[in-house]
């Protein structure tokens, strides 16, 4: 009985003491995306590649209760996986780079595991609102020899020879597959992660923040998408109608990690002292006044 007292005592006091936090702040980081397409992941000739993309600068605002708190963080996001290229020999021949660039507005709610004066760790929950800057797909390959899947198209370009056993390829760098206008325009992640929020001073302090992102919907167009379902394209190797890639869904997943400092702006909770209504009419403020006594005869 006497450890939950001390317990609500000290809650108690916590909510009298606790204050209102609002900070300003810029940031930085990078990310660690995963491109999750289930036709990739059918198509023999490339396997993903562990990839970090960097996130130049973001600004942050946040304002922080007892218990909970809120943050927005617009910043310019780079998302997207790399995939190796495998000749008909299996052997690494290049790179498909999957590239979009974002102006996200992730809106948090943060619940704080601990609330000390001067350190917040919080669990941050987000919904991110993208909208995309530029996206696109390229190749990177020396020439060789790359078997192509039944249904794929092959480019007539000069270099690409279909031979029994597999299509030769030229040497190509940075060559765009994928253009900007194959992607959607909006793009709506779901984060959870960590914050801490370590306060230096009473003016400044640092934050950590670590968030695996979720992408809600597919990152390319439904027209895209439609040609990938229905192969109208360039002929396959076997002289078919084809399509530029073997149709699957696809989400992006990333893990955001980022670094920022913040500029801090306290407010102490205010609270209201009660009053009895009653006005002294001597002019020594709201006392009440004193009740007549009857004369007695």
């Amino acid at each position: 009985m006497r450890l939950l007292l001390t317990v609500a005592c000290v809650y108690s006091s916590m909510l009298c003491l606790g204050q209102n936090v609002e900070a300003f702040g810029v940031f930085g980081g990078f990310n660690f995306p995963i491109t999750l397409d289930e036709g990739l992941q059918k198509d023999n000739r490339y396997y993903g590649k562990f990839t970090i993309r960097s996130t130049p600068v973001g600004f942050s605002y946040g304002y922080d209760k007892v218990g909970y708190g809120y943050l927005i963080s617009p910043n310019y996001t780079r998302i997207g996986q790399n995939f190796v290229i495998k000749n008909s020999a299996g052997g690494e021949i290049g790179t498909r780079e999957v590239l979009m660039d974002y102006f996200s507005v992730p809106v948090a709610l943060k619940l704080h595991i601990n609330d000390m004066a001067f350190f917040r760790l919080s669990a941050v929950a987000a919904l991110n609102f993208n909208y995309l800057i530029s996206g696109t797909e390229t190749f990177t390959h020396s020439a060789g020899k790359i078997r192509y899947p039944a249904g794929i198209s092959v480019p007539n370009d000069p270099g690409y020879i279909v031979a029994y056993d597999g299509v030769f390829v030229p040497q190509v760098n940075n060559l765009e597959y994928v253009s900007k206008d194959k992607f959607n325009a909006l793009q709506l992640f779901a984060a959870f992660g960590l914050r801490s929020d370590f306060d230096l001073n009473d003016d400044w302090s640092i934050n950590f923040d670590g968030r695996v992102n979720f992408g809600i919907f597919d990152s390319r167009s439904s027209s895209y998408v439609d040609q990938l379902k229905k192969p109208s394209g360039l002929p396959d190797i076997n002289g078919n109608p084809g399509a530029p890639d073997i149709y699957g869904q696809r989400r992006e997943i990333y893990l955001s990690v980022g670094f920022g400092i913040s500029r801090i702006i306290q407010t102490k909770s205010k609270f209201k002292t009660k009053t009895t209504g009653i006005k002294d009419r001597s002019g020594g403020g709201t006392t009440a006044k004193p009740r007549n006594k009857k004369k007695k005869r």
